[in-house]
């Protein structure tokens, strides 16, 4: 029986993790595709567009994700019980995506009787409201069925949004001999069209207002708040360079420093698998202060240590990595945006993995400060950086030091707080804890 449960267990990890790399997989594929067969004005025009709508996904992320989750894990196989969990969490998720689309209509409304046009405004007013509803259906059976460990469920569903969507583009080019930003989009919505249609067939959810439950809306809504702060804090803090770029410079710019970004999601992958599991871990050993040290640096280090061979490598060949994926000579100073990334790259660990300890020890508040600070240095870099020097390698340079100022800060609560400090780590027994891994 034990036997059957990890095996079981480890196929879900397998999914999980595969799920993420067909996440990063899909978005070079994008980049790729775009790059290639697109203009770069029309390339930076679609990065925008999808970074705010990554900002909108991320408020119903944080809103109903943990939550949902957490109570699908709960009910088992009780019906009744999975349908109210869907039916609220759909009506907290779609009124999510009215109050956006209502907000970001009027903000039209007003530029428009100011003359004023701003195309990021008028395309996520055009396409947000349609797109909204689908995504919220969407992330809801990844949720449910992330909360019932089918993992295997969640990462077929990611195949079918991410195959039709690149099958709509290719098939489009061939006929046209072009892509635009309009196809781009559409592609997308269609993914998600079929998807939720899919998901309403295969998990069989019953909507009725009979399962809805104030009760529940406002339990769901007292949960998620909390969480909306911190992701959408990370979601700025990723997307706040290409916002400010394509407002003091422009989208080829905008298109010039996205695919040096996007390069990052590499590492990103990798970072996200080793923080979920830590998570459980460290929080095990939060009452034990060199346990939970250990762990910690432990961590960081040899994840750190694995990065530096990928980086250097990344960095000799930036150049190569840059031409196979735009296939463009137009894309040169993204070469050497990539280069400078790199010492974003080796802090990148150390950080994360602090946000994560100081969750693990139930000190969410303080991560939400070490975010905010974050914020406010990058945009802050950033704004020197565009408007004094137009460079968007300072931008990318301007990154590495906001993740510095947020390791510093972070470490400086753990210690305050009493939950970690640098001096418990034990070198030697984490060379004897390495050996007995390999030995295993």
């Amino acid at each position: 029986m034990l036997k059957k449960y990890i095996n079981a267990n480890r196929i879900n990890q397998f999914y999980a993790l595969l799920h993420q790399f067909l996440m990063a997989a899909y978005g070079f594929a994008l980049i790729f595709i775009m790059a290639h067969l697109m203009p770069q004005e029309e390339v930076g025009r679609w990065i925008l567009f999808v970074s705010a709508l990554s900002i909108g996904d991320m408020l119903m992320h944080g809103l109903l994700q943990t939550v949902v989750i957490k109570e699908m894990a709960n009910v088992e196989t009780d019906k009744e019980n999975t349908y109210q969990v869907s039916n609220n969490a759909l009506l907290l998720s779609l009124s999510l995506v009215f109050i956006l689309s209502t907000i970001i209509f009027i903000i039209k409304l007003i530029s428009l009787y100011l003359h004023h046009s701003y195309e990021l405004v008028n395309d996520f007013a055009n396409w947000y409201p349609l797109l909204g509803v689908f995504m919220s259906l969407y992330n809801l059976s990844w949720w449910i069925n992330s909360g019932k460990m089918n993992f295997k469920t969640v990462f077929f569903l990611r195949v079918i949004y991410c195959s039709i969507s690149l099958i709509i583009l290719l098939i489009t080019y061939l006929i046209q001999h072009e892509l635009s930003f309009r196809i781009a989009v559409l592609s997308q919505l269609i993914g998600y069209a079929i998807c939720s249609v899919f998901t309403l067939i295969v998990n069989r959810y019953k909507f009725h207002i009979r399962y809805i439950s104030l009760d529940i809306l406002k339990k769901y809504w007292a949960y998620g708040k909390f969480n909306i702060g911190t992701m959408l804090g990370s979601s700025l803090l990723r997307n706040a360079d290409t916002f400010m770029i394509a407002a003091i410079m422009n989208s080829s710019s905008v298109a010039l420093y996205s695919i040096a970004q996007k390069i990052i999601e590499v590492f990103e992958v990798l970072l996200r698998t080793v923080a979920s599991t830590s998570l459980p871990l460290l929080y095990n050993s939060k009452n034990n202060i060199s346990d939970f040290s250990q762990k910690l640096f432990f961590r960081i280090i040899g994840l750190t240590i694995l990065f530096i061979p990928i980086a250097i490598l990344t960095y000799l060949f930036s150049e190569q990595i840059i031409n196979l994926i735009s296939g463009s000579e137009k894309y040169h100073l993204s070469s050497i945006i990539l280069k400078t990334f790199m010492i974003y790259v080796l802090f990148l660990p150390t950080d994360r993995l602090i946000g994560v300890a100081l969750e693990a020890c139930n000190k969410p508040h303080l991560n939400f400060i070490k975010t905010l600070l974050l914020i406010i240095v990058n945009i802050s870099g950033n704004f020197i950086a565009l408007h004094y020097f137009k460079s968007l390698i300072g931008v990318a340079a301007v990154s590495s030091l906001a993740l510095m100022t947020g390791i510093l800060i972070g470490l400086y609560f753990l210690n305050k707080t009493n939950s970690a400090k640098l001096s418990q780590f034990k070198w030697r027994q984490s060379l004897l804890d390495i050996r007995i891994q390999l030995k295993a």
